[in-house]
């Protein structure tokens, strides 16, 4: 019986589950962004998850949200925004918009938690890129991207941005 366990194992570990092969959020890739220009920033907590259709429920949030972050919010979206800004200014292949209807996509930083370590407060959450419907397309609303795990907000958005240089091939 000893002997199945480890044999199991490395079954498994060379040959994964489909489950375990697919990539998440519909492909976790950002090729549908790669000649969109227009990015709305949201930073928000968002309301009570429904895990059967959780990112249909994130995608409702921040399609009703404000894009005007408020209270510690602002402090968070300030600390991503800065980020963001010198990616801009240096490959200028973004530019924020202010409005949902000005922007092609929503970066979304969902804040889980506020962690206090050596008497500093650091955000932690999940980073989304929502790409919005369109009706000439007859495509819905949908996550595209999403950061691999829980993370302190700049290294979230430090992740996409190294995966949006990539994708459009800057250095």
């Amino acid at each position: 019986m000893k002997a199945v366990v480890p044999i199991l194992l490395v079954f498994l570990l060379y040959f994964p589950t489909p489950a375990a092969q697919e990539p998440l959020g519909n492909g976790n890739s950002l090729e549908e962004v790669r000649d969109k220009r227009n990015v709305l920033l949201v930073v928000l907590k968002s309301r009570v998850i429904d895990v059967s259709d959780r990112e249909r429920t994130i995608i409702e949030d921040v399609l009703k949200a404000d894009p005007k972050p408020t209270g510690r919010y602002r402090w968070v979206y300030g600390q991503l925004a800065a980020k963001l800004n010198k990616y801009i200014r240096k490959y200028r292949s973004l530019s924020a918009a202010a409005e949902l209807s000005e922007a092609d996509y929503v970066i979304f930083f969902n804040v889980v938690e506020f962690r206090r370590i050596l008497n500093t407060i650091y955000p932690y959450g999940e980073l989304f890129v929502i790409v919005k419907g369109s009706p000439e397309t007859s495509k819905p609303p949908r996550v595209v991207w999403k950061a691999k795990k829980v993370l302190f907000a700049e290294d979230a958005i430090g992740d996409l941005i190294k995966d949006l240089k990539a994708l459009r091939g800057e250095t």
